[in-house]
């Protein structure tokens, strides 16, 4: 993906001295109106992503990722890698600008496990049952911000600042073929489940496995962006952007995770849940130049 971007913007690199010495016509002036799409696929963290227990694993990567240490479920939030953007041209070199884009992700994860119930009742038999593990993500970001141009060609060189609001959430339900009874308190499930090393219990509840695992609420980031670049008018209203963008500062704040154990109750006789608060949240901070993208535009003007 990187190689390809950077193919497109030595293109359209290339086309600038032929089109520096086109005429204007095709430049839009004040009071014109602009819809695009933006796609940025150099990010920050590549992609805006969910991860349990560290950061950057893609929802589709993270059933392997899982094992270890599986307490803080954190959602990365960041500027989406596709947005629609609109433009207002103030004046024929100033304009102002709004991007949303989303994401999401949801992943029913299946595998066979041995038939408890079958077995005891004959130890030869084969019959399988299935545990699942499903996750659900949506992410997404708006953006506000100001845009400079400079020069009267059809190429013409683009800056500008703005604000970045992102967001980012969702959760881990895990689904069990062997239910917990009486008779068999501590049922077979998949090992991927089993590598969570996710399980509790106490003294009237020796063995809990997790249902499920969520945060109260969702990941909010703020971030200030700075951009760079060339807008090549190729025919009239109708330009192809190349810019580079930089992040310099986001801040974003990751709220309370909790996961919903169940278990049999030896001190009551029957199968019981609860809920357990596991992290308390966190806030991260991410400042510097090397939160660095490259994004390009398609921008119709009318």
């Amino acid at each position: 993906m990187k190689k390809i971007s950077i193919s497109l913007v030595a293109m359209l690199m290339l086309v600038a001295p032929i089109s520096a010495q086109e005429s204007s016509d095709k430049v839009p002036e004040a009071g014109s109106i602009a819809i695009g799409v933006v796609f940025n696929p150099v990010t920050a963290a590549k992609a805006t992503t969910m991860a349990i227990s560290s950061v950057g694993n893609a929802v589709g990567n993270t059933i392997m990722k899982l094992e270890g240490n599986p307490k803080q479920m954190f959602f990365l939030a960041q500027e989406p890698m596709v947005s629609v953007q609109m433009k207002y041209k103030v004046t024929s070199s100033m304009a102002v600008r709004a991007s949303v884009g989303f994401s999401g992700g949801m992943l029913n994860y299946r595998e066979y496990v041995t038939d408890d119930k079958a077995v005891f009742l004959d130890p030869y038999a084969e019959d399988k049952v299935a545990d699942a593990i499903k996750m659900n993500y949506t992410g997404g970001g708006v953006s506000l911000g100001v845009e400079w141009n400079a020069g009267k060609k059809s190429l013409r060189f683009v800056g500008g600042v703005g604000l970045l609001y992102s967001f980012g959430g969702g959760d881990v339900n895990l689904e069990y073929g062997n239910t917990i009874t009486d008779l068999n308190q501590h049922p077979t499930c998949m090992d991927k489940i089993t590598a969570l090393n996710d399980f509790d219990g106490n003294a009237y509840m020796p063995y809990a496995r997790p249902v499920k695992q969520y945060n109260v609420g969702i990941t909010h980031g703020v971030g200030i962006t700075a951009n760079m670049g060339v807008e090549w008018f190729f025919m009239k209203n109708v330009s192809l952007g190349a810019t580079v963008n930089i992040t310099p500062i986001m801040v974003a704040f990751q709220p309370q995770t909790y996961t919903i154990y169940e278990g049999f109750n030896t001190y009551s006789g029957k199968v019981e849940k609860y809920n357990k608060l596991v992290s308390p949240g966190s806030t991260y901070l991410l400042y510097g130049t090397d939160n660095i993208g490259v994004s390009l535009a398609l921008h119709y003007y009318f």
